[in-house]
């Protein structure tokens, strides 16, 4: 089984590039292109009698993503690969784990069928992308403004969705954050349920 490859991207093709390690040419299956021509690509091999497929990934989260999606039945690695390429793992998982088929549905090839079973089947298992801990909306438990709209009453998933539209973590304080949200929702953190 190949689990890695390193060396240079010698040629770019739609959804794949070619990198040669030590004078061999590896065709690898990528969601997206990497920006950089030295690459580490951390890769899934598919083994069939008639075809050896490599499918690499830049993070080990976006691979271990890769093949919890491939895991549901009726998932194919170009299914899997096709939902990567429109949403970064973080997303996906927040969708996963809200209950949000639109975002796996934006996906060429998966519809909204697909998009209900991977959540039926991944919703219990998604638990942790990118080491962070997530919850509905592709938020983690470390988020703040999150943790304080909770503390008001909010549940999770609404938490999530009043901080769809705020300013990112990072690009605004948590109040500023927190307001932001309450002003979705139509609430003031005085009035609260």
């Amino acid at each position: 089984m190949i689990a890695a490859v390193r060396g240079q991207i010698i040629a770019r093709g739609a959804g794949h590039v070619v990198v040669d390690v030590a004078g061999v040419g590896y065709k690898v299956f990528v969601p997206r292109h990497p920006s950089r021509d030295d690459v580490l690509l951390h890769t899934h091999q598919v083994v069939r009698e008639d075809d050896q497929s490599l499918y690499g990934f830049e993070t080990r989260e976006e691979l271990a993503l890769f093949e919890m999606l491939i895991s549901v039945s009726g998932v194919g690695p170009k299914a899997g690969l096709a939902i990567l390429s429109v949403s970064r793992p973080a997303e996906i998982a927040g969708a996963i784990a809200s209950g949000n088929t639109e975002v796996l549905a934006r996906a060429p090839g998966v519809g909204k069928k697909t998009a209900e079973r991977l959540i039926v089947d991944l919703k219990g298992k998604i638990g942790r992308v990118a080491g962070a801990p997530v919850t509905a909306g592709g938020l983690t438990a470390e988020d703040d403004a999150h943790a304080a709209l909770v503390a008001l009453g909010y549940t999770s998933s609404e938490a999530a969705t009043a901080l769809l539209d705020a300013p990112p973590k990072g690009g605004a304080t948590t109040e500023e954050r927190l307001a932001a949200a309450l002003r979705v929702t139509g609430r003031t953190a005085v009035a609260g349920r």
